[in-house]
Parts: structure tokens; C-alpha cells; sequence
């Protein structure tokens, strides 16, 4: 399926914007949306959430023969996976044009920055070595891919944790997690990708643009860096756009300084999770699925707050019933959910508390009788008079009734349709 196109009005709005330092989404031009890194119970699983763009990572090992020409080196691949659950243009086994871009950036920033010491995953020369293999798959796709991919792969590598393995003369002797501790990779430096959208041919700069953003921009300039502002990658790409050389100074500028902020946040989420690990109480990404239950649209909880004032009373009225309780349980690893009922709750316990109010814009119609004497409620239509005079002689008044529902297009074509016809009343 093919990616809906986007409006002329969509595309100027976004341009207006941008030009007077206004966002859709109401950041400022160098704002970064909230980023959330999480780990899962298995060594080397990721998941990067940057503002609605979902991204997770999974770290695996095999033992492969090294390459004839780096015969003392390890080997470490990278796969983009993109499916129709991301978004509704991908196409599943196929990467298309964005996919192989992501993969290649990606690659660019990871492998060939060398911030994974291969030499350390040969076990022994021309003979028998680690593949490290690191497969990025998009959950959600809401813009700057590029930058999620890169910061959950990352986030994977640094938590994989590798099998230990000892030698016997030539014989090689892989030991499993429960007899030895597994070795965690060398991690030279940390590279991130930091992204642009560029507008007004290269003069206005973006950082972290969304999907709208991205396709109305008129390219796009991605850098690389670690946390010690070195410039591991850079790429510009669009249809004949031109960027100054004080934009590319100011873009590094700011992305060697967010760079800095997002490695401490990778190091704070490792560090987290091995506390929660020591303690034994670790739910891996249960506990972040559990927390995103509890976030609810602005329609269903003005949905909510409308049903729990309108049965308050009813409510409270009532006798208590047993309350269902749910709690995580860690049980030697294994991450289960509890259920348990608890009939002693008072009736104070058992009150609808009303969200807080939400304010509803409300239209207010002409309620027109029908005639429909059944206990349906009655329907409210919109009442239009449209006066025309052709001549002084020939003059009509037409009456329109419309649905509230629908559309401005409609109601005009429809006036229009009979108005041409001379359909109407005479004055």
C-alpha cells in the first residue's frame, strides 16, 4: 500500500510555522522529544521510545568462521526489520527505499565507527570466532527513525552479555549462563545519530522532526557523534538543496551537546537496570507496557468523566462488591501476574471519583420537530434560507435542512444543484 499523500495545506502550515519558530507539536526548533529506554529480561533487548516512534532491538551471538581477511576479528551485522504494524505503507520481508537508508545510517554510525572491539570476539585465529548479530525491528513509526534505530541498537549492544568460553588445547568449550557469568561486549565509545530536517533551502534547521515534518521538509542532515564530540558520520540528502557551512557548524554544535545528554541517559538506564537485576525484583518491559495502561486519550477520558457523573449517585448507592486486584510476581525469573480479590473494601473505597473536568467546545442547532412520534430522540438538523432574485420578478426563497454531520462540500453542492435547477419556494 502505498503512503498517503500529503495536502498542500499540511505542508504550508508546517512551512509557516517552522519559518516563525512554531512546531505542531509545540517544541522549539532545537527541542528533542521525550525519550524512554527500557531493557527486557533477556541480555541485549532494547526498546526506544521517542515520542511516539517505537523502535526495539535484539542482540544475538553464533560461533562462524572469521573472514580471510580479517582473521583475528569478530564479525558484527546489522538488520533493519519494518513490517505493516509500524506503518501502513511498509511492506513485510521488503525494506523499500527508507529501510535501506536506516540500515546503511545506521551501519555508517555503529560498525563503521569501530565502537565495538572486534578483536576481542576472536577465540581462536582463521578458526572460530563470534558473529554478533543486532536485528532492529519498528514497532511504530511517528518520524526520525534513523535516531531511535541507532540509540536501541546501541542500548542492545551495551546490554548483551555473551556466553564465556574457555580452551582446551584446540577444543573450544562454551559455557552455559548458569555455570559461568556471561562477558559483556567492549564498548569503545558511544555514537548516537542526531537528525535535522532542513527548510527554506537549507537555512532553517530542525532537530528531531516528526513524520509530518519530514515530508514536507525539503531534505534532511544527519550526524553522527559520540560523547566525546567526535564526528563519527554525516550525510545531507534531498532533491537539490543547498546548506550553508554556519548551519552545519551550528547543527554540530547542537547535536555534540545532545549527544553528551543522551549517552548519560543510556549509561543511567544500564545502571538502573543491573540495580534492578541485583534485587531480583526485575520485570524487563512488563513494567513499561503496565505504565502506558494507565495513559488515556483526551476523548475517553472526557468519555470517562461524563459516565462517572452521570452514575455518581448510583454508585454510590450500591453495596460494595469484590474488588480485583493485580500484582507483577518474579518467580525465579519468570514474570507472572497475580489476581486477587478483596471484599473487605469500605463504601468510601468504592466512589467514583470524577476525572477533571474537560472543556467541550459545544455547536448549538435549531431543533426541528419531524413528526416521528416514537420514543427516539429527536433529531437535530441544521436550518439554512437561501434568498436569490433573478429579476425583479423572480424571486425565491429556498429552505435547506442538513444533517449536523455533514460536510460544508456537501451542503454547497447540494444549494448549488438546486438552486441552478429553479427549485424553491416564491416569495
Amino acid at each position: 500500500m502505498k503512503e498517503t499523500p500529503l495536502s498542500i495545506c499540511e505542508k504550508q502550515t508546517v512551512i509557516q510555522g517552522v519559518k516563525e519558530g512554531q512546531r505542531v507539536d509545540g517544541r522549539s526548533l532545537s527541542e528533542q522529544r521525550k525519550t524512554c529506554i527500557t531493557f527486557g529480561t533477556e541480555w541485549g533487548c532494547c526498546q526506544v521510545l521517542l515520542g511516539n516512534t517505537r523502535v526495539m532491538a535484539q542482540v544475538s551471538c553464533s560461533v562462524q568462521v572469521p573472514k580471510s581477511s580479517r582473521a583475528n576479528e569478530g564479525m558484527l551485522f546489522i538488520n533493519v526489520e519494518m513490517s505493516t504494524m509500524a506503518a501502513e505503507h511498509f511492506e513485510a520481508g521488503r525494506l523499500g527505499q527508507q529501510g535501506i537508508e536506516v540500515n546503511r545510517l545506521v551501519e555508517r554510525c555503529i560498525k563503521d565507527s569501530r565502537c565495538i572491539d572486534l578483536e576481542s570476539l576472536c577465540i581462536l585465529v582463521e578458526e572460530q570466532a563470534w558473529e554478533v548479530r543486532v536485528d532492529i525491528h519498528v514497532l511504530n513509526h511517528e518520524g526520525n527513525l534513523i535516531d531511535a534505530a541507532t540509540l536501541a541498537a546501541l542500548g542492545a549492544l551495551c546490554h548483551f552479555k555473551r556466553p564465556d568460553v574457555t580452551l582446551d588445547g584446540r577444543d573450544v568449550i562454551i559455557h552455559q549462563l548458569d555455570e559461568r557469568d556471561p562477558v559483556p561486549l567492549t564498548i569503545l565509545h558511544h555514537p548516537l545519530t542526531l537528525s535535522f530536517a532542513l527548510f527554506n533551502q537549507g537555512r532553517i534547521c530542525v532537530l528531531d522532526p516528526t513524520n509530518l515534518e519530514e515530508r514536507s521538509a525539503d531534505g534532511k542532515l544527519v550526524m553522527g557523534l559520540n560523547a566525546y564530540r567526535e564526528l563519527c558520520t554525516l550525510q545531507i540528502s534531498g532533491d537539490g538543496v543547498f546548506i550553508h557551512k554556519e548551519a552545519v557548524i551550528s547543527c554540530a554544535n547542537v547535536a555534540a551537546s545532545r549527544a553528551v545528554q543522551m549517552v548519560e541517559m543510556l549509561k543511567k538506564s544500564l545502571a538502573d537496570d543491573a540495580a534492578e537485576r541485583a534485587k531480583g525484583k526485575y520485570s524487563g518491559l512488563v513494567a513499561s507496557v503496565a505504565l502506558e495502561t494507565e495513559r488515556i486519550t483526551t476523548q475517553s477520558q472526557a468519555e470517562v468523566y461524563f459516565k462517572a457523573s452521570h452514575h455518581k449517585a448510583e454508585v454510590s448507592k450500591k453495596e460494595p462488591s469484590a474488588i480485583t486486584k493485580t500484582k507483577l510476581v518474579n518467580d525465579q525469573g519468570v514474570v507472572t501476574l497475580e489476581t486477587s480479590c478483596d471484599t473487605s473494601s469500605s463504601e468510601s473505597e468504592m466512589e467514583v471519583e470524577p476525572l477533571p473536568p474537560v472543556a467541550v467546545k459545544k455547536r448549538v442547532y435549531e431543533e426541528i420537530d419531524v413528526g416521528n412520534d416514537s420514543e427516539e430522540e429527536p433529531v437535530m438538523l441544521v436550518k439554512l434560507i437561501i434568498k436569490t432574485c433573478q429579476g425583479e420578478n423572480n424571486r425565491r426563497t429556498h429552505i435547506f435542512e442538513f444533517h449536523p454531520f455533514a460536510s460544508s462540500s456537501f451542503r454547497r453542492q447540494t444549494c448549488f444543484n438546486v438552486i441552478c435547477t429553479g427549485g424553491g419556494v416564491e416569495a
